[in-house]
């Protein structure tokens, strides 16, 4: 995993590279070589973001670093189906540690949306959305919410515990 700026770095020595070898009247493979490397990195840098330090941000907890790179990204639109997909899933996290509700029901519609996650992450999402319903006191929706939940096979024990502890709530609540 490269670094956002570490990326940038090497595009630029790459680009810097590519004009010197112009000036020198190196062999036209090396220049090519140069300017075909900087141009692959350019365009993993807005296909790909720093994607990868967010899901490895939002795993060890870190949630205010896991947001500052959201952040970074200017324009989510550029990066590929899939990680537009793990961008919505981090916000939407993000956006349900933050007890901003409203956001985490959308990221996590748009996230599921894509279809490009997998169970483990979809299971968070239905979570997350059991949740917000029954954060708005939609009793209803929350129960179907955690009904999908049960069609997915849940490995994870911490977010069985939680769906239990949900479960439980919403029985004292109908």
């Amino acid at each position: 995993m490269i670094s956002s700026k570490l990326r940038l770095l090497l595009i630029l020595l790459f680009l810097i590279c590519g004009l010197v070898s112009v000036i020198a009247q190196l062999d036209h493979y090396i220049t090519f070589a140069f300017f075909t490397t900087a141009i692959i990195l350019l365009l993993g840098h807005f296909r790909h973001g720093p994607m990868l330090g967010v899901l490895l941000n939002l795993r060890k907890g870190n949630i205010p670093q896991t947001e500052s790179m959201l952040n970074s990204i200017k324009r989510p639109e550029w990066l590929s189906s899939r990680y537009q997909a793990y961008y919505h899933f981090a916000l939407s996290l993000v956006a349900s540690h933050k007890q901003d509700f409203e956001s985490a029901k959308v990221h996590s519609l748009k996230a599921l949306e894509s279809g490009f996650l997998q169970n483990k992450e979809k299971s968070i999402l239905y979570y997350n959305l059991a949740r917000v319903a029954y954060e708005k006191k939609d009793w209803d929706t929350a129960k179907n919410q955690l009904n999908t939940l049960e069609e997915l096979k849940i490995e994870d024990l911490h977010l069985k515990k939680r769906i239990q502890e949900l479960e439980e709530a919403l029985k004292h609540k109908a």
